[in-house]
């Protein structure tokens, strides 16, 4: 199996590999629903002003993207960089559960998101990563980039709490 950086042969991964390329938009959207009712409330508290209706409107967007990379993931002769992208994404989720765990144990309540975050993003992002390793998705280097994405990701997520 010969991995470029414009296509990426597909092996035999039968469902379980195109399943696994959706995980992060699966986690994406069962966390926003446990953030949607009181997130905003929450982060006006202990950050920023945020509205519920401002908080809905900016998921739409990073909602579609996520949907977009595992889409383009999972097509035949995916370009490497779909699948670096949903990586990303999965990484990025792992850290979002580091804050809400992170950011619940700080302020001694309830971070909503926080139970997805460690129920679901966590085990998902463990089973994804196992799973790359396994099948030798991306190389060193494309899984470095995927972090590296992921944690710019993850550090904008959080930057945009402290804006009001």
């Amino acid at each position: 199996m010969v991995d470029t950086l414009t296509t990426r042969p597909r092996r035999d991964l039968a469902l379980i590999g195109p399943l696994m390329l959706w995980v992060p938009f699966a986690v994406f959207i069962v966390h926003t629903l446990e953030e949607m009712p009181g997130f905003a409330t929450w982060v006006s508290t202990h950050f920023a002003p945020l509205t519920t209706e401002t908080f809905a409107v900016s998921h739409i967007p990073l909602i579609l993207l996520v949907l977009l990379c595992s889409w383009r993931a999972t097509r035949p002769n995916a370009t490497t960089g779909w699948v670096v992208m949903a990586v990303a994404f999965q990484w990025q989720f792992a850290l979002n559960a580091v804050f809400h765990l992170g950011t619940a144990a700080w302020f001694g309540d309830y971070s909503p998101g926080m139970v997805t975050a460690a129920t679901v993003a966590l085990p998902a992002t463990l089973l994804v990563f196992t799973w790359q390793r396994r099948e030798r998705l991306l190389t060193g280097a494309q899984l470095t980039a995927a972090v590296g994405i992921g944690t710019a990701v993850a550090a904008a997520a959080i930057g945009v709490l402290f804006l009001g």
